[in-house]
């Protein structure tokens, strides 16, 4: 099947900083898995609404005929991201109706999750009660979706940085969450984040694929820190990240964009 990997890289600064630190990875796994690349930079959708609210929700735009429509298979991968060009193809074994995706409620283990998000809940009730409990719905999908005003459902955090979509099944979907839902609160509310998770589950289109493909940065650090059971240096934060990169297919450093020079592996 012919299959694009696609990405939103909106303004000189996220460009560059994707051509510089990105593009080198994603070209050699592309041109591997047989893939070609799509990168937008210009925005899809140029309404006072959509300059209102981040770019981020305009990923549930690129199913267009005018964009992908000649692809059975659209990877999309947030531009924040480094990839492993050792990584496997990401397609393999998801049904092409489904959406191939992760579940950020149990990363990077139920364990570890539970005790990091314990751990910000009570850090941040001392400093901002309203953010603490923010965090403290990310130990209940259920409530995490009702946060946002959704529905109180769901047993997951569907974590939509890295998905494999199709055109064809899953056009109107996206563009019902873009056109249906407005931002709830911006970063702290992750952006289209919650209503997407909430409408993959309803129709029930998720296909659970290797956490690897989208691991989570923060999280990894998080991770590290309560093992030492102190905060890391920026030396050891580095070595860290190049660690996780070898052992990782796609490293994703959502709201640690200053971290990725320190993991770039060229």
């Amino acid at each position: 099947m012919k299959t694009a990997i696609v990405t939103l890289a909106i303004g000189d600064t996220y460009l560059e900083r994707w051509r510089r630190l990105c593009e080198p990875g994603w070209r050699a796994y592309a041109e591997k898995c047989g893939y070609d690349l799509l990168v937008i930079d210009q925005p899809l959708d140029v309404s006072a609404r959509a300059a209102a609210r981040s770019p981020s929700w305009q990923k549930c735009l690129v199913l267009q005929s005018s964009i992908t429509g000649r692809y059975d298979r659209v990877v999309w991968i947030d531009a924040d991201i480094l990839i492993n060009a050792a990584a496997p193809p990401i397609t393999e074994g998801v049904p092409i109706e489904a959406i191939g995706i992760t579940d950020e409620h149990v990363y990077p283990t139920p364990e570890l999750r539970l005790r990091i998000i314990n751990h910000l809940t009570h850090a941040w009730m001392k400093v901002d009660p309203k953010v603490g409990r923010n965090w403290e719905t990310f130990l209940d999908p259920a409530a995490w979706h009702a946060l946002a005003g959704l529905p109180r459902r769901g047993r997951y955090m569907i974590q939509p940085g890295v998905m494999v979509l199709s055109p064809r099944h899953h056009h109107d979907l996206l563009e019902y969450i873009y056109y249906h839902y407005e931002d709830q609160g911006g970063d702290q509310m992750n952006y289209e984040m919650r209503p997407f998770s909430f409408e993959v589950q309803e129709r029930n289109l998720q296909h659970w694929i290797d956490a690897r493909f989208n691991a989570l940065v923060s999280m990894l650090i998080w991770k590290r820190q309560i093992e030492l059971n102190r905060n890391i240096t920026p030396e050891e934060c580095s070595s860290l990240l190049a660690w996780e990169y070898r052992q990782n297919y796609f490293l994703h450093f959502a709201g640690r964009h200053d971290l990725m020079m320190a993991a770039r592996p060229f």
